[in-house]
C-alpha cells in the first residue's frame, strides 16, 4: 500500500498538522487491516482453523446504549389471522342433569380450536399385472399414475424434502435422521437427487418471477454477497456471488460469478432497467448501470462518516455534528417517502433538499470529514431520487434482510457442489421467500408448483 504523498514543509499551522495526523493514521488502519486479511488468508490455506472473535465492553458506543435504554417497546399480540379448519368435531352433550332433569335450556354455543399435525408414514404398494392380446401378441401393464413413473417417492415427501432443505434451513443429516426415524429408508444420494429434480421442476416458476413479477414492480432493489462452489471430483473451489433482485413482495435470487454492472444489467433485462432500482453505492449502482433511475442507501452513505475514527478531540466533535445533522436528515426523509404529504409536498421536498445543500457545503477543517462532504454532494442526484418518487425506499435494508436466509444456509451447509446445485439453490429461495413476502402457505405453494397443481401466476398475483 502506497503512503500518502505530504510535505512536511508546507505545514504551517496547528489544524494542518492535525489533518496530517489524521491522513496517517487513516492509512495506518487500513495498512493494518490489509495485514489481518493477508493473515487470515495464509491461515485458510494451510489449513488452520480461525482465531474466535470475542466482543468486549468496549465495542458498545456509550450512546447507541443510551439510545437502546431509552426507547420502550410495547408489547401487544400480534394478528395471527383465521385459521384453517380441516375437520369439525361436534362434542357429546349431557342428556341427563345430576338432580334427574331432562329438559335444558340453550344458553350458547361455543368452539374450541386445537391445532395439530398427522405424522404418519405412508407408503403405497402398487400391485399391478402385465397381460399380452391372444389376438396381436401385444402387451400391456397396469396403469401407474403419471407423476409417479421413474420416482420412488411419492410428491408430498418429495415436496417435504424441499421445504425442510431451503425453508427450514436442514442440513442432510437432519433430514436423514428425521425421515428415517418414521420408517422412510432413504439415502444421502437420494435426498440430493430430489432437490435436484425439484430445482429442476421450478425453472418455469422461476423464469415466471424474472419476467412478469419484476414487470408489474413499481421498483426494484439489489444486494450481493459472497458463495462458493467446491467442485465434486476437483475438489476445487471456485468463488462467487449470490445477488438478489426484490422489493417487499418479490425474491429473485441469482449466483454469478461476479459482481458488477454488467452482471445486473443482465439480470434485470429490457424490462427491470426501466424500474427505479435501489442499491448501496457500489459499482452495479455506477455509470455503468443502464437504469435510468437511481436510488443510493442512505445507510450505506452515513456510513462513510462513521467510518472516519477520528483521533483529535476536536476532529471527534465535528464529526459528531455531523452524524447528528444526517441522522435528522435521514429521519426527515424516511417520513416523507413513507407518508408523503398531499398538501405540502413541494415545502417538505424544498426542505429536505435545502438541508442537503446545507450540511454538504460546510467546511468543517477536518480535511477527511470535508472530502467526505464533497464527495456526498457529487450524488447529490442519485441520493434525492425519492424526492421525485417518493414510493422508493431510501435504504436498501430489505435485501440485506433478504440475503440473511441464505447467508444462514451457508454457515450451516457450506459450499454448493455443481451448477445444477447452484440453479436448485437460487429457484428454490425465490419461490420460498417470495411465497413467504406475500403471505401464501409456504409448502402448499412449494408443493403446487412441483407438482403443477398451481399456475406460477400465484406468486405475482399480488406484486404492484
Amino acid at each position: 500500500m502506497k503512503l500518502p504523498d505530504i510535505n512536511l514543509n508546507s505545514i504551517a499551522t496547528l489544524t494542518e498538522a492535525k489533518n496530517v495526523i489524521e491522513l496517517l493514521l487513516k492509512a495506518y488502519r487500513e495498512q493494518q487491516s490489509q495485514i489481518t486479511r493477508l493473515e487470515a488468508e495464509i491461515a485458510r490455506l494451510k489449513g488452520q482453523p480461525k482465531k474466535p472473535l470475542f466482543k468486549t465492553a468496549g465495542n458498545t458506543s456509550k450512546s447507541s446504549v443510551t439510545f437502546l435504554l431509552s426507547v420502550k417497546k410495547k408489547w401487544h399480540k400480534k394478528s395471527k389471522g383465521r385459521l384453517p379448519i380441516d375437520q369439525k368435531v361436534t362434542l357429546p352433550e349431557i342428556d341427563t342433569c345430576v338432580c334427574g332433569g331432562k329438559t335444558f335450556k340453550l344458553l350458547r354455543s361455543y368452539t374450541k380450536i386445537v391445532q395439530g399435525m398427522l405424522f404418519i408414514r405412508n407408503n403405497v404398494s402398487y400391485h399391478g399385472r402385465e397381460k399380452q392380446c391372444l389376438d396381436c401378441g401385444k402387451t400391456h401393464k397396469s396403469i401407474l399414475p403419471v407423476e409417479l413413473k421413474g420416482i420412488s417417492f411419492d410428491p408430498n415427501l418429495r415436496s417435504l424434502i424441499s421445504f425442510f432443505k431451503y425453508g427450514c434451513r436442514m442440513t442432510y443429516p437432519l433430514i436423514h435422521r428425521m425421515l428415517t426415524g418414521f420408517g422412510i429408508q432413504i439415502s444421502y444420494g437420494e435426498i440430493n437427487q430430489i432437490l435436484l429434480s425439484n430445482g429442476d421442476k421450478l425453472k418455469s416458476a422461476f423464469t415466471h418471477l424474472q419476467t412478469a413479477g419484476v414487470a408489474k414492480s413499481n421498483f426494484v432493489q439489489s444486494d450481493a454477497t459472497g458463495a462458493k462452489r467446491k467442485e465434486k471430483h476437483t475438489g476445487r473451489i471456485i468463488n462467487q456471488y449470490i445477488q438478489v433482485i426484490s422489493n417487499r413482495l418479490l425474491s429473485i435470487f441469482f449466483i454469478t460469478r461476479s459482481y458488477n454492472a454488467k452482471t445486473l444489467n443482465k439480470l434485470l433485462g429490457t424490462i427491470g432497467i426501466q424500474k427505479p432500482f435501489v442499491s448501496d453505492d457500489g459499482s452495479p449502482n455506477g455509470d455503468s448501470c443502464k437504469c435510468k433511475i437511481k436510488q443510493v442507501c442512505w445507510i450505506h452513505e452515513i456510513r462513510h462518516y462513521k467510518k472516519l475514527f477520528p483521533f483529535f478531540n476536536s476532529h471527534h466533535a465535528l464529526q459528531e455534528k455531523i452524524l447528528t445533522k444526517w441522522q435528522h436528515f435521514y429521519h426527515m426523509s424516511k417520513q416523507y417517502g413513507s407518508d408523503p404529504p398531499i398538501t405540502a409536498t413541494i415545502n417538505k421536498k424544498q426542505e429536505i433538499e435545502s438541508l442537503f445543500d446545507q450540511i454538504t457545503n460546510q467546511n468543517t477543517g477536518y480535511d477527511l470529514l470535508d472530502k467526505q462532504l464533497s464527495l456526498t454532494r457529487k450524488k447529490k442526484d442519485r441520493l434525492l431520487t425519492f424526492l421525485n418518487h417518493p414510493y422508493l425506499p431510501i435504504q436498501n435494508n430489505q435485501c440485506e434482510q433478504d440475503l440473511r436466509m441464505f447467508v444462514i444456509i451457508r454457515k450451516i451447509s457450506g459450499e454448493t457442489k455443481s451448477v445444477r446445485g447452484n440453479k436448485s439453490l437460487e429457484r428454490h429461495l425465490s419461490i420460498i421467500q417470495t411465497a413467504y413476502k406475500q403471505g401464501l402457505n409456504v409448502f402448499e405453494t412449494l408443493h403446487g408448483l412441483l407438482t403443477n397443481q398451481l399456475s406460477p401466476a400465484v406468486l405475482t398475483a399480488n406484486i404492484c
